[in-house]
């Protein structure tokens, strides 16, 4: 065992903590919730979902808050487990921090181009205080988009974002978003080369199919969203998957057609990626099918090293994302079924 990492410790930890988490009576109550308040008194009662609402602000939207808490719940469990390693395993789980730095630092992004005023922007901030890569502080008083970036000089962000301008910002979301998720993978994946021969594999294949299936994301919005090329599409594609190599991901940008693009999925991930999309086929029906592949491939996976620490996160990931889709449904009313139909989790 690397004593780097406390295994048997953090083995025992994260099974309660999956048992808690992915308790089926407890989500069949999520879904039939007839109101906010009550979701967020059945979550508050959830034994480690409810931890992360110790610091919640009652004074506030509770839909807001709800969907910030859950947020946070993916910062809070890595914060948990960072203390059961040391050195080089360490570094590398707080690289999965860098993500929450992402979306933060995406929010202040999208607000300036706008103009909007950074007032109360605190409140949705999910990044970790203890680990965070960035000084929110400082970059809270920039007042435009060109302040943002200089302050971001000496940041493993700068480089990918120093030439934007506030057009590129507000007209080309994607753009700085793929910059920016590019900095985090390259992080994961230069930190696993760190950790023991065995852990270094399984962290580059969790995190390399984390990468293929984000690609998958990517790149389907792009066809079928967005009016750019298929250079640009393949010049935001992420590097370092598994499954799709170079010369696979340029096949999938430049196919002829959505459905030229489907067959080469399904026929490099050996599987039908596709089977369960819905005829409305919208945003949130790719968001489904790349968590519910993560998730039916990681939740019976009996890593003995790091892989039990990643694929918990990742598992958090297909988590948060379903109970900020069953918040949307209750607070929107939709119907129980077609709820479910929205969710990784099948219950």
């Amino acid at each position: 065992m690397n004593p780097n990492m406390a295994y048997y410790a953090l083995e025992t930890k994260i099974v309660t903590k999956k048992g808690h988490i992915l308790n089926s009576k407890d989500w069949k109550k999520y879904i039939e919730s007839d109101s906010l308040e009550h979701l967020a008194e059945l979550l508050k009662s959830n034994p480690e979902i409810g931890k992360v609402f110790k610091d919640i602000n009652n004074t506030e939207n509770e839909r807001v808050n709800l969907e910030t808490v859950l947020s946070s719940l993916r910062k809070y469990e890595i914060e948990n487990l960072i203390h059961y390693l040391s050195g080089d395993y360490k570094e590398f789980l707080k690289a999965f921090l860098i993500e929450e730095d992402i979306k933060d630092l995406s929010l202040i992004l999208r607000k300036l181009s706008r103009g909007d005023s950074l007032n109360g922007i605190k409140e949705g901030f999910i990044h970790s205080k203890l680990f965070t890569c960035l000084d929110f502080e400082k970059i809270l008083t920039a007042r435009n988009i060109e302040q943002l970036i200089k302050m971001l000089k000496g940041s493993i962000f700068y480089n990918g974002i120093k030439n934007m301008s506030n057009a590129d910002v507000l007209n080309r979301e994607f753009h700085f978003e793929m910059k920016l998720y590019s900095v985090l993978y390259k992080s994961l994946l230069e930190r696993a080369e760190k950790l023991d021969s065995d852990d270094s594999k399984t962290a580059k294949d969790i995190v390399g199919l984390k990468i293929d299936l984000l690609n998958i994301q990517w790149i389907y919005r792009a066809i079928k969203y967005y009016n750019i090329s298929s250079h640009e599409i393949y010049f935001y594609s992420l590097e370092g998957g598994n499954i799709l190599n170079n010369d696979k991901i340029r096949n999938l940008c430049y196919s002829k057609s959505f459905d030229e693009f489907k067959v080469l999925v399904n026929e490099y991930f050996k599987y039908d990626l596709f089977k369960d999309l819905t005829d409305s086929d919208t945003n949130i029906d790719i968001n489904v099918v790349v968590d519910a592949y993560m998730f039916n491939y990681l939740k019976n996976k009996n890593y003995r090293n790091i892989g039990i620490v990643i694929s918990f996160i990742y598992l958090l990931d297909s988590v948060i994302n379903d109970l900020t889709s069953i918040t949307e449904g209750v607070q929107y009313q939709v119907p129980k079924e077609k709820l479910k139909e929205y969710l990784a989790y099948k219950i």
